[in-house]
């Protein structure tokens, strides 16, 4: 059963719909057709018909006036295209998905005129306004009902705003409710807000009231209005009104337009029936211009960049744009340039006017005249090419730049060293100087002061300071001086070195004698005495400082010889070098005498010849007690033998070859060194006859002479010189 009540529902309605689609080619409410163009200035409209009036296509947001008479009752209603066919298929109309109830005026007569905007969400669409004088089947029994013939008159038309026009548009509110004409917004002071209101029903009243006055009045209950703008009310709107109003004493604070059909307050509307109301706020935007700047104007310097504004001229409607601002700033009544800033400067002194014209997208114009005064309040720039002391020596040059700038013009320019004026130049075509001084004998060490003072045009002055510092950069000189000098061995030798320095009070001389061995030694002053106790050429190095730091080094090569009276050795070397050749000569000896023995002894067993026997060498107690050596030493060779056929080879290898009767020739020994650091009797004294074996040599090489004492039983021996080392031999006899 549900299933069929279902389709038979679907019939009847696919069959209504298709009977209204029908009967909408057909029209089953005909209207006269007609546009706003076409219009008579008056006509008839009968009982018990209608006119539809195609408005065109609309663009949402566009704005519509009507202005209607009639002498009798008739509805006014606003349809779009797609929804008109409803009203002329004699549908229910009345509902606000059908016609638009802000442009519905139902049993109206009389003269009236309103205001319509195309709502802001609708796509461009086709619109009609029907002038109904009929029963219309659904109509609900509101409205006019005709009856008679009533004379019409009706114009309309696309609006073309004014530049400033806030608002323009119909408000229809309720009893004891209100509507926001337009806000909140905010505008100068200054400002002329005009409001024009056009009333189609009831009696409303207008305010204007800043968001504070807005927050006691906007809530529902407890409201008031107490706190809105008296002199902008607008009370009791029954027909048509005008209000020029100027925006004073809002503290600045934004403003809201209200509708109100509330009761009250006294004079004002009952706000007990519907209220329709056409309101257009338009603004006049005041043209005020104004300069300021960040930089005093009074007191401008020369060449200063100051920046002019008209960032405080009034424009929160913007109603200038940037390029609606323009300058005059040389006065000759001629604007240089646009913009709502600009940089300016002055060359000179004086006192110049600037001017600010401003023209509003309405193409109202205003402008203003500011003085400004401007001088010179800078002194000139000086910039040291030296930052740091500078230091230069004596001789040398010193060399310092300068760059200088003033704001009106540089009048002269003085050099000075130590507060006395060197250079000035009076003739300024560069922004640069330069002083250039030699560095002579004729100034003191240590630091000066050179300073650059520069005067402008304004007789203002700047001064830059440097300091210098002249210091001795030259060494000192050392006078000619012989670079070799043979001295004798531990003979006092006197050198010398002299130099000079004519900037340095004193010299610093420092000698060194065999540098960079352990034995290097130093001594100061000019000249020193040393006794060279090295055989052979030494290398002395004598440093000169003066009183900045700075050396000269002067190197004398010494070449220290001996006299043919003179040892090159001392004692202690002459005694270390025979121990060493001691016993190099011990261990040679061992291993020539085996060799030789052993080849000596294979000859004899080949050869019969007999050699006479030559006496034997000492033994080696007799060795001992003639060096006076007390213990055995490390190395004693075999006694050699006594066999009469042993050859002079044979003592040659055995004790040296002597003749017979010549005593044995002793190695050397450190006894040698010793017995030969003896001290000789003084000449002339005579030993003791009896046991005096001292003997006294003159070395056959160095021509010293020395001592030796000789033991008991060696009447003769060889021996080292203890001045020189050499092998000598020595005898009783």
């Amino acid at each position: 059963m549900m299933r069929w009540a279902c389709v038979v529902a679907v019939c009847i309605l696919m069959t209504s719909t298709f009977s209204v689609s029908a009967s909408s080619t057909k029209g089953v409410i005909s209207c006269s057709n007609s546009n706003l163009d076409s219009l008579p200035s008056n006509w008839s409209l009968s009982d018990q018909s209608c006119l539809r009036v195609d408005l065109g296509v609309l663009e949402q947001g566009e704005s519509l006036f009507f202005e209607i008479s009639a002498d009798a009752e008739v509805d006014i209603l606003l349809f779009p295209s797609n929804t008109i066919s409803v009203y002329q298929n004699e549908q229910t109309y009345r509902m606000e998905s059908v016609w638009i109830s802000d442009s519905v005026f139902e049993i109206f007569s009389g003269e009236g005129e309103w205001h319509w905007n195309v709502p802001s969400d609708r796509d461009p669409t086709r619109w009609y306004l029907v002038i109904d004088n009929l029963a219309h089947p659904q109509d609900s029994g509101e409205g006019a009902q005709g009856g008679q013939t009533s004379e019409i008159t009706l114009d309309g038309g696309i609006i073309s705003h004014e530049q400033f026009t806030l608002s323009d548009s119909i408000h229809r509110v309720g009893p004891g409710d209100y509507s926001i004409v337009h806000g909140p917004f905010s505008v100068d002071e200054g400002t002329f807000v005009e409001i024009h209101a056009r009333t189609m029903a009831g009696e409303p009243d207008i305010f204007v009231m800043t968001e504070s006055a807005f927050s006691y009045y906007s809530p529902t209950s407890n409201w008031s209005s107490s706190l809105r703008i008296v002199s902008a009310d607008m009370l009791l709107v029954t027909n048509e009104r005008y209000l020029p109003w100027e925006a004073i004493d809002t503290d600045g604070e934004d403003l809201l337009i209200v509708v109100d059909n509330r009761p009250g307050p006294g004079g004002g509307g009952a706000g007990t029936s519907d209220a329709a109301v056409t309101v257009t706020v338009t603004l006049t935007p005041v043209l005020s211009p104004s300069i300021s700047s960040q930089s005093d104007l009074d007191s401008v310097d020369v060449g200063e960049v100051v920046t002019l504004s008209a960032s405080d001229t009034p424009n929160k409607s913007d109603q200038i744009l940037d390029s609606g601002f323009s300058w005059d700033t040389d006065s000759d009544g001629v604007n240089d340039r646009n913009g709502i800033t600009t940089e300016q400067s002055w060359t000179e002194p004086g006192n110049y006017t600037i001017r600010l014209s401003v023209t509003s997208v309405d193409s109202r114009s205003a402008s203003t005249s500011r003085t400004v005064t401007v001088s010179d309040m800078s002194p000139p720039e000086v910039s040291m090419g030296a930052s740091e002391e500078v230091t230069k020596g004596f001789g040398e040059e010193l060399s310092i730049s300068a760059t200088f700038s003033d704001n009106w013009g540089v009048e002269r320019i003085d050099w000075l060293f130590d507060e006395s004026i060197v250079l000035s130049n009076y003739s300024i075509s560069e922004p640069t100087s330069t002083l250039t001084m030699q560095v002579s004998d004729d100034y003191s060490p240590g630091q000066h002061v050179v300073s650059l003072v520069v005067t402008d045009n304004s007789g203002m002055t700047t001064r830059k300071d440097t300091m210098v510092n002249f210091i001795d950069v030259s060494a000192p000189e050392i006078s000619p001086y012989a670079t070799q000098k043979e001295v004798e061995y531990g003979d006092p030798t006197i050198l010398q070195i002299f130099a000079q320095d004519n900037q340095s009070e004193s010299l610093d001389y420092t000698w060194t004698f065999e540098q960079g061995t352990e034995n290097e030694i130093q001594f100061s002053g000019p000249q020193v005495i040393y006794e060279f106790n090295s055989e052979g050429p030494t290398s002395v190095v004598c440093r000169v400082q003066n009183d900045a730091g700075l050396s000269s080094y002067a190197e004398i090569l010494v070449i220290v010889k001996r006299s043919e009276g003179s040892s090159g050795l001392s004692w202690q070397v002459i005694a270390a070098i025979s121990v060493f050749l001691l016993v190099i000569l011990s261990v040679a000896s061992l291993f020539y005498y085996n060799y030789a023995v052993n080849r000596r002894v294979s000859e004899l067993s080949e050869d019969d010849e007999e050699d006479e026997s030559p006496p034997p060498p000492p033994s080696t107690q007799m060795q001992a007690q003639m060096w006076g050596r007390s213990q055995t030493p490390s190395f004693q060779p075999p006694e050699p033998s006594t066999n009469p056929n042993l050859d002079d080879e044979m003592l040659d290898v055995l004790g040296g070859g002597r003749t017979s009767g010549q005593p044995p020739i002793p190695q050397n020994t450190p006894e040698d060194t010793l017995l030969g650091d003896l001290e000789s009797p003084p000449d002339g004294q005579s030993p003791d006859s009896s046991n005096d074996r001292t003997v006294r040599k003159e070395c056959s090489d160095c021509s010293k002479k020395f001592e030796i004492t000789l033991p008991d039983g060696l009447d003769a021996a060889y021996t080292n010189c203890p001045h020189c080392g050499s092998e000598q031999f020595v005898t009783l006899g």
